[in-house]
């Protein structure tokens, strides 16, 4: 899910270092020890004496239009932002920051309170930076020696933010039509646009630069899974498996992730309708769904009819479903499974969001689905519709 963020014209690029957080995360910090600004000549850096690190890098920057103006120089963890050092701009605009950490990193070049430039930086980096402020939509050109992965991540954004923008315009245009046909219409381009921005967001998380990628799932992104934590620290170099970001991803996997695909399903004994109990690990033998639902959940109730006729047709060959119910009302429980005609077994205690195998499974939204092989190991989540009767028809011939 893309995070909700008003651009005016390349928001993502030029970032606010108050980014949304991950729930449950610190809020951002800032260093406490700030070094005092400092007028920057035109072609010598301002940075105060290099701290113990290995990674040197030198930004050499011009905000248009801008003298004696205050640059800050950030450093950046999805749980805090740390002050490296400040500059204030020459006659020109002209300002040098040059700074040594103890890894590759991303920091902000911030020059106002909701704007900064992201940058991924490497010992030995020289980069060119101009903010050009003199257009209405602003913009910055990165060129300079090892600034290959910013100008990636620059561009990254453009692409990020153009469509952000029609997905906006559509969305506000869907709020204003009453013409059926073309409501149905603008729906159908925003489809597109979507899918479109899905494999935008997709290929930077699984396949760029793993630093970039960092950057773009916690400020892009409204939901990090597990899933994305992996898909990131597993494709760091070698020399990063210590680094504070790669740190920052295994916890959090660690922390966040819930059942694998490749992992025995935890077991489940929960009451019946019958008020007779049902472990899960009862059934081992046989290809169970795992289905947790609602009687209130309208998407889940939309996809029962798939889930009805891959059970009928493959319940004689060994399927079975164990449906796990976050209801609180034993009446509404049963009669939603009586209505709707659910006949396979059903399991509930009637805590709702706070039954234990929702937490053990973290199970965040519903539908969710967990499809198990005859041993207890999970082979697949969340198959929908054709999905779910395709995966079967592999199983059970």
């Amino acid at each position: 899910m893309i995070k909700t963020i008003s651009f005016s014209l390349m928001a993502a690029c030029l970032l606010l270092v108050n980014a949304q957080t991950k729930p449950g995360a610190k809020k951002p910090a800032t260093s406490t020890s700030k070094p005092a600004a400092k007028t920057a000549p035109a072609n010598k850096s301002t940075a105060a004496k290099p701290t113990a690190g290995t990674v040197t890098f030198t930004i050499k920057g011009k905000l248009e239009n801008y003298a004696n103006h205050l640059i800050v120089l950030n450093l950046y963890h999805y749980n805090k932002i740390d002050l490296l050092d400040s500059v204030r701009t020459n006659d020109t605009g002209g300002f040098v920051l040059k700074s040594t950490i103890k890894e590759n990193s991303v920091v902000f070049v911030q020059y106002s309170s909701n704007n900064a430039v992201p940058l991924i930086v490497e010992n030995g980096a020289i980069i060119n930076l101009t903010i050009h402020t003199n257009i209405s939509v602003l913009n910055y050109d990165i060129n300079g020696k090892k600034a290959e992965k910013s100008v990636a991540l620059y561009h990254f954004l453009k692409e990020f933010s153009r469509l952000k923008g029609e997905l906006d315009n559509l969305g506000a245009q869907l709020n204003n039509q009453t013409d059926p046909v073309q409501f149905y219409q603008i729906q159908e381009i925003g489809t597109l646009k979507q899918k479109e921005m899905d494999v935008l967001m997709d290929s930077m998380i699984r396949f760029k630069d793993p630093l970039s990628a960092y950057f773009v799932l916690f400020n892009l992104m409204e939901e990090q899974t597990p899933n994305n934590f992996k898909d990131i620290f597993t494709r760091m170099e070698p020399k990063m498996v210590k680094s504070t970001y790669y740190t920052d991803l295994k916890t959090l996997y660690e922390k966040n992730k819930g059942v694998e695909i490749g992992d025995i399903a935890p077991d489940i004994d929960l009451l019946q309708p019958d008020g007779t109990k049902l472990k899960l690990s009862s059934l081992r033998g046989k290809i169970v769904l795992i289905d947790f639902w609602a009687s209130w959940c309208g998407p889940c109730r939309a996809e029962f009819p798939n889930v009805k006729i891959a059970y009928e047709k493959y319940k004689s060959k060994g399927f079975e479903i164990y449906g796990v119910s976050l209801d609180d009302n034993n009446v509404k429980w049963t009669t939603a499974i009586q209505s709707m005609g659910l006949n396979w077994k059903h399991v509930c205690d009637f805590k709702g969001w706070g039954t234990a195998p929702a937490k053990v499974y973290k199970v965040s939204g519903i539908p969710a689905t967990f499809l198990i092989d005859k041993n207890g190991k999970v082979i697949a989540k969340n198959l929908r519709g054709p999905a779910l009767e395709a995966k079967l028809k592999e199983l059970l011939p």
